[in-house]
């Protein structure tokens, strides 16, 4: 990963960053080689379900409601990385938990801290699930989630973004 050999975005305690699609996939193959178990880059619709606490999950482009964020409808600074909060950089995993910055299914950091890789080709809302779900096919990818350098409105659960795969 880009930032490996920095200290400021590559602590042990923090996220990896500067990670590329093709290397979060290549991790995802690596854990599930290792542990015999499969691990993979959820969808976005599974991102954004898990996000606002949604079960069973949506169709593609069905309309989701539940939170605004992880936690709730109205914004805390104290519940997640963001340029709101003036760290301004990766925090350890965890560091806003106590806060409240767990979402609905116990995951961390899914709004702010570093942006999420997806699985899913970025295409305009509503697209065909069978058209964006291709491992193989090539495009832009959608990373969810915000991140430390990024004000609150990236935060939302609702907020996608698109990254060319071979970027970080």
């Amino acid at each position: 990963p880009h930032y490996w050999a920095d200290s400021t975005y590559n602590n042990p305690s923090q996220p990896v960053v500067g990670v590329t699609w093709f290397e979060a996939q290549a991790y995802c193959a690596w854990l599930s080689a290792v542990t015999g178990r499969e691990y993979r880059l959820p969808t976005e619709v599974e991102w954004e379900a898990a996000a606002r606490g949604l079960s069973p999950l949506p169709q593609v482009g069905e309309g989701v409601g539940a939170r605004v964020y992880p936690w709730g409808d109205d914004w805390d600074a104290a519940k997640a990385n963001t340029l709101e909060g003036r760290a301004l950089k990766p925090s350890p995993v965890g560091a806003y938990a106590a806060a409240g910055g767990v979402g609905p299914f116990g995951a961390e950091d899914q709004s702010g801290n570093v942006w999420n890789w997806t699985s899913s080709l970025y295409r305009p809302y509503p697209y065909q699930q069978d058209d964006c779900e291709d491992a193989k096919a090539e495009g832009e990818r959608t990373v969810r989630g915000g991140s430390w350098d990024a004000h609150r409105d990236f935060a939302r659960c609702a907020y996608r973004y698109r990254f060319v795969p071979v970027d970080f």
